[in-house]
């Protein structure tokens, strides 16, 4: 599926399309069969969903494998496959899990707690590549009193372990399975506990699943889902204008609204618990708190909203969104080119010697991720900052954050699907964890006792006050809200998440 291929169908061949697919349909037709065509901007790095810690790829992954822990529409965490949990002491080191026991793998076998062990503990100690076993890398022991319980003992505090046991990375493997035909045929053809089975697979091009019929949480309502990886903004839109698609997501804010317009389609703009960013490195002219601050303040974050987000995403003054349990609605952050000018000053820049670096961000991943960008590059040379713009592929940013070789700042949206403060700025600000992209020795001191505190009150205040003084420093650039950008057929009835996430198994026909 390409742009040449979208632009040249004519009337006659896109109806002719559109029997295989529930999407739009023309007058007078007879009903289509169950078959839904939609377009991601991106596709998984493997069909190992524990191997990388890839946030953005939620959604592909739940399609065919289930988490111990689950969140719901208004990100409530809730049960999934563990049904109850608790602490068995008040210093966040046991963890007891209670699991269903009408939970099926795609070849029938029976998922037990032996299969979450095995994927939390066993496989990660034997391979040290997968990134799930960073996360829990302080688990010394988990024992199996049955097969629906498990007892996690950790060697620190890890209160925020249930949050995680919903969040990127964290899904049910089939132990069986795995040694039974190895970890290459198990990514060539997975198999999980998820609402769809793995039908047919082409790298970057589609994902084709079909409904598990013995799903604990029954079938899914859309019993057929293509998934197109349409990584050009301009394809996915021209895909569900002409009907191709029954549904696109991340659409550029402007074409979702003209979408909207349109008697056969529905947009849907969802505000998120998620964050736009920039993360800062500690490197170059950015060693200087002065340069940082410069490039805060130059920021206008309200003409940003309104002329890529039609002002639904909400500016942020903090690392929080509206929404999150550590959002400061009375928190301020002041947009001031005049005082920007003064701290480069400071610094020894100015327009006679502006400060320079590199400035890195995805084309098409987010919606207007790359002409945001592109204003903020604007908004800095106004007063001394030039940034030379690079396009940046998500899996190349991840990489190079993961080995610390980032080689300047880059706008983000930092997809934190919990709302937990300590899944993001508590990750992408830890120095001793792969996710952070600024790293200082003073971020430690303040932000370890936070991963200890049980008493959720004093958690969640002590995270207000690590943010205040994370944005006082310089250390990350909040910017506003995320926003999820999605139109559909108004023949498909589509559930909007508060965390972003493009759930197929939620929907259901018109």
């Amino acid at each position: 599926m390409d742009r040449r291929n979208f632009t040249k169908t004519s009337a006659l061949g896109i109806a002719a399309l559109l029997g295989p697919h529930w999407g739009i349909r023309t007058a007078g037709a007879a009903p289509a069969p169950a078959m839904v065509t939609i377009a991601f901007p991106f596709d998984v790095y493997n069909w190992d969903p524990t191997s990388r810690i890839a946030p953005q790829l939620m959604p592909l992954y739940k399609c065919i494998f289930d988490q111990p822990l689950d969140y719901s529409a208004d990100s409530t965490l809730e049960p999934g496959l563990v049904k109850a949990w608790r602490w068995l002491d008040q210093k966040g080191l046991t963890l007891e899990l209670e699991f269903r026991d009408d939970v099926l793998f795609h070849n029938g076998d029976k998922m037990t707690s032996a299969d979450f062990k095995y994927t939390f503990f066993d496989r990660p100690r034997a391979d040290k590549s997968l990134q799930v076993g960073f996360i829990w890398q302080n688990v010394t022991k988990i024992d199996l009193p049955s097969p629906t319980k498990a007892v996690i003992h950790l060697s620190k505090p890890f209160v925020s372990a249930p949050q995680y046991l919903g969040y990127a990375g964290a899904f049910v493997l089939p132990k069986a399975y795995i040694e039974k035909v190895g970890i290459a045929a198990f990514m060539a053809r997975p198999i999980g506990t998820g609402p769809y089975k793995l039908v047919q697979y082409q790298r970057d091009s589609r994902i084709v699943l079909q409904a598990w019929e013995k799903h604990w949480r029954g079938v899914a309502k859309v019993p057929n889902v293509t998934i197109q990886v349409v990584k050009d903004a301009t394809t996915r839109v021209s895909g569900v204008q002409s009907g191709q698609l029954a549904l696109a997501a991340g659409l550029p804010i402007r074409d979702a609204l003209r979408l909207a317009k349109d008697p056969r389609l529905t947009t849907a703009l969802t505000p998120t618990v998620d964050s736009f960013i920039i993360h800062m490195v500690n490197s170059g002219a950015l060693t200087d708190r002065n340069v940082r601050l410069a490039m805060h303040h130059a920021i206008d974050k309200a003409a940003l909203s309104k002329a890529f987000f039609n002002n639904v995403a909400a500016p942020q003054a903090r690392a929080s969104a509206p929404g999150t349990p550590t959002f400061d609605p009375a928190a301020k952050f002041a947009f001031d080119p005049n005082l920007a000018k003064a701290l480069l000053a400071k610094a020894g820049y100015g327009a006679a010697k502006p400060v320079a670096f590199r400035f890195f961000a995805t084309k098409g991943v987010y919606p207007n991720d790359f002409e945001m960008a592109r204003a903020i590059v604007q908004m800095w040379q106004k007063v001394g900052i030039k940034a030379a713009l690079e396009t940046i592929e998500l899996s190349q940013y991840f990489s190079k954050v993961e080995m610390g070789k980032l080689e300047g700042p880059a706008l983000s949206l930092w997809t934190n699907s919990t709302g937990d403060p300590e899944l993001s700025i508590g990750a992408y600000l830890n120095p001793k964890v792969m996710f952070s992209v600024w790293r200082s020795a003073d971020v430690s001191p303040r932000l370890d006792p936070l991963l200890a505190e049980m008493d959720s009150a004093k958690r969640i205040a002590g995270y207000k006050a690590f943010e205040t003084w994370a944005v006082e420093q310089g250390y990350s650039l909040p910017l506003m809200q995320g926003i999820s950008s999605v139109v559909h057929a108004k023949s498909l009835v589509f559930v909007p998440y508060k965390n972003g996430w493009v759930l197929p198994n939620t929907w259901r026909p018109a």
